[in-house]
């Protein structure tokens, strides 16, 4: 497990490939989350079994699936700037990162009114059953989202490493949750264009996901500014690359694979790259009109939508902006100063490119 700095001569047992990076850092992050969500379930107990369920559905999201994609790039970021992936500053800040994603997956699920999330039901939905059909089940969602992000500051706060990282780390995790929320703000609007698309991705996803596991992982490991910078270059594409396929995912992937219901995104009126590609084209316009945003569209008029995004280009078009965005990462991490970022972590990097590029969830 990964709780302390690798041993000298241990190195044969340090994940090589970035795929066994992904195994390693994926077991010992869910088994810490598990020691601080069981924690949290029994400091609410004397609060009531209302506030036991709320917390216990917390619990349920966080350790249902995931692909702990954003603790693996702190474990990079970290090995690469010259820190130890196996690490446990890099477990505690994979976690509090988790717990971060767990409240804005709750909030936004409540705000889109979406009932599955990971392949089972989402918080407010499943605190129904605790508070049955009324405003206190979404009320306890939105707590239970709180509470994981206190839980984040405080896994994050939990670190035994020389302070000033550790404040240093606060803010970049302050600054991520800002600017997530700047995301959201533009999102509540719409954004208009594939420019302004793009720029709410890189806020709304692009800043937890890629840039903020990045930067926290170097800081947390002393990096330079010459690193910081580095890393900071090849985030920009990534994590706009990353929330388009996530839009992909959520229109054109198996709902085996993805956890929620094939047409959600269509139904929710999400401005996805998607319903950006496809403005100008009159036969799409005319079934956005039917379907986007329509809760109670027919699956005809959904599916109709879905082919017209295919076959007017607006699907390849995206597929095309994806390709160039990891491309322009792949060119930055390869333009980053020699010697600047250690070769381990640095093939890690190119590692989550490749991952990001084939990823069908």
């Amino acid at each position: 497990m990964m709780t302390g700095p690798t041993q000298s001569g241990s190195s044969e047992r340090r994940p090589g490939s970035f795929s066994e990076l992904v195994s390693e850092v994926r077991r010992a992050v869910e088994a810490r989350l598990e020691v601080i969500l069981a924690d949290a379930v029994d400091a609410v107990r004397p609060c009531g079994p209302d506030a036991v369920a709320a917390i216990d559905a917390l619990r349920a999201l966080c350790m249902r699936g995931g692909k702990r994609f954003r603790p693996v790039l702190v474990a990079a970021a970290h090995e690469a700037c010259g820190g130890d992936a196996r690490s446990e500053a890099v477990v505690l800040a994979g976690a509090a990162i988790e717990l971060l994603q767990a409240y804005l997956l709750i909030h936004d699920d409540w705000m889109d009114g979406d009932e599955v999330r990971r392949g089972g039901p989402s918080v407010h939905a499943s605190l129904r059953a605790a508070y049955g059909e009324s405003h206190g089940a979404d009320a306890a969602a939105i707590l239970a989202g709180d509470f994981a992000s206190a839980l984040a500051q405080q896994a994050l706060f939990a670190m035994t490493i020389a302070p000033e990282r550790v404040i240093e780390a606060g803010r970049a995790f302050a600054r991520v949750q800002r600017e997530v929320i700047m995301g959201q703000l533009i999102d509540l609007r719409g954004a208009a264009s594939a420019e302004q698309v793009e720029s709410m991705h890189d806020l709304k996803t692009g800043s937890y996901t890629v840039r903020g596991p990045l930067a926290i992982g170097a800081i947390l490991a002393g990096a330079s500014a010459e690193q910081r910078a580095a890393l900071d270059r090849f985030a920009a594409p990534l994590g706009v690359a990353f929330q388009l396929r996530d839009d992909l995912l959520g229109t054109f992937g198996d709902p085996r694979a993805t956890g929620k219901p094939a047409g959600n995104d269509v139904r929710r009126g999400k401005r996805t790259a998607l319903v950006g590609a496809l403005a100008g084209d009159a036969e799409g316009e005319r079934l956005m009109a039917l379907a986007l945003g329509k809760a109670d569209a027919s699956e005809a008029d959904v599916a109709a939508l879905v082919a017209r995004m295919d076959a007017s280009g607006a699907k390849a078009r995206v597929e095309a902006r994806l390709r160039e965005l990891l491309a322009e990462a792949e060119r930055h991490l390869a333009a980053a100063p020699a010697g600047a970022l250690g070769a381990r972590g640095k093939s890690w990097l190119h590692g989550a490119v490749a991952a990001l590029g084939e990823r069908d969830a």
